[in-house]
């Protein structure tokens, strides 16, 4: 990471959650005012720097929330995190936008691998954690897949983590 990778742990946060299919049936209204109270509430504690997975769904949303943020709090630096470069392949027109639009918005963007691999959105998740003192996200408490491997390594790492649950944010 150039230069941004002087940024404080103590003062940086991440971001996982879930993508769009395990979102269904989540007001989508309600889940942005809460993402959006978390973030802001961190940055209101002095968090200033937050890393984004740039994921479909939550990942997206948060960073998305992260960069209007800083209208108000023009401190707040925003990072994306790239497992490879190809990694909107293949997904819908909508979301192939917002990522290019998010990615524009960032303060600093980091490649982790020239090509896609196995393992490699998980280094995308370690990497970012590794970074961070707070994990901000939106997790269903299913044992299984990307955002609990996330969870699990946050709290092995010692992270505080501020989670919300979809269920909490139902039509």
């Amino acid at each position: 990471m150039n230069r941004m990778e002087s940024a404080s742990r103590e003062k940086s946060a991440c971001f996982t959650g879930h993508r769009p299919d395990q979102l269904r049936g989540v007001a989508a209204d309600d889940l942005r005012l809460e993402l959006q109270n978390l973030i802001e509430s961190a940055v209101q504690e002095g968090y200033t720097t937050f890393y984004c997975g740039m994921a479909m769904g939550t990942d997206i949303l948060a960073g998305e929330l992260a960069a209007a943020l800083r209208e108000q709090y023009p401190w707040v630096r925003l990072v994306a995190v790239v497992p490879f470069p190809e990694q909107s392949r293949g997904w819908p027109a909508e979301w192939k936008e917002r990522y290019q639009a998010l990615l524009q918005k960032c303060d600093d963007a980091v490649v982790l691998l020239p090509r896609s691999r196995p393992g490699g959105y998980h280094l995308r998740n370690r990497y970012m954690v590794d970074r961070s003192a707070l994990l901000i996200g939106v997790y269903n408490g299913a044992p299984k897949g990307g955002t609990a491997y996330t969870v699990k390594y946050a709290q092995k790492k010692g992270l505080e983590i501020r989670l919300l649950r979809p269920e909490s944010c139902r039509r």
